[in-house]
């Protein structure tokens, strides 16, 4: 016999990354275009001054106004393609600044697994599946033990408890830490859900809210560190309530013969 005890709740950067180069070599380009003109009529207007002064006559003040102007816009075109440049080569510009609070300002990738989505369904067998999935799926390396627990805590109404109760099959934050120092992720396969005669039990004699389900779910979970690659048998009993749509109950890893 199997020993089951469910407590029930109390209840876009890749657009930005090419459009910054496009935008620089676009202002360049215009800046390229605009220079030699500006410097033509420099060098014409010092000509024409040279001309004038060798045949004995004035240089009129509106030649020199055109001549400081010119200068004055070269000058102008040249810092704008250093501001440009220096923008370009800051990191600030490319991965966003951080503010005080520790975050960043440039939008950041999507942590999501694809083995921690909670589906829509009214099968409860399904649902106690793809949450036994959520808890022993991970990859320290694309996200964080708080992306983790978000995520678990979806299958589950907010509204209850069983949030928490969700949550309290992931490892602890000292474990988490262990996993995260060996880089470790871990996918989980061949997962089944059945029901025990003490669960049936349980359903029989009315002690359960109406919609319950619950399983005991088993799975090999393939864990990989830095050092090696484990197999891992893992099980745990869940409970889910199905009116009709099914959300998360309860669970426990507290599964002995």
């Amino acid at each position: 016999m199997t020993n089951i005890h469910l407590r029930p709740p109390s209840h876009h950067l890749f657009v930005q990354c090419c459009r910054a180069p496009f935008r620089l070599a676009s202002h360049l380009f215009v800046a390229a275009w605009i220079i030699p003109q500006l410097v033509a009529a420099v060098g014409s207007a010092a000509l024409r001054r040279t001309e004038i002064s060798t045949r004995g006559k004035s240089v009129k003040s509106s030649s020199r106004s055109r001549v400081v102007i010119a200068i004055l816009a070269v000058v102008g075109v040249v810092a704008l393609i250093a501001m440009l440049v220096a923008r370009w080569q800051s990191p600030d510009a490319t991965r966003g600044t951080s503010s005080s609070g520790g975050t960043t300002s440039a939008a950041e990738a999507p942590r999501q697994l694809e083995a921690w989505s909670r589906p829509t369904t009214t099968d409860p067998r399904a649902f106690a599946i793809a949450y036994a999935r959520a808890i022993w799926t991970y990859d320290t390396a694309r996200h964080s033990y708080v992306d983790w627990q978000n995520a678990v805590s979806v299958f589950a109404d907010p509204t209850s408890a069983a949030p928490q109760v969700a949550k309290s099959l992931l490892p602890q934050w000292a474990e988490w830490d262990q996993l995260q120092s060996h880089k470790a992720r871990a996918v989980v396969r061949g997962i089944t859900a059945e029901v025990t005669p003490e669960l049936e039990a349980m359903i029989n004699r009315g002690q359960a809210p109406a919609g319950w389900h619950a399983y005991v779910v088993h799975g090999t979970q393939t864990v990989v560190t830095d050092a090696d690659t484990r197999f891992l048998d893992r099980q745990a009993a869940v409970a889910v309530v199905c009116t009709p749509t099914c959300k998360f109950w309860s669970a426990t890893a507290e599964v002995s013969p």
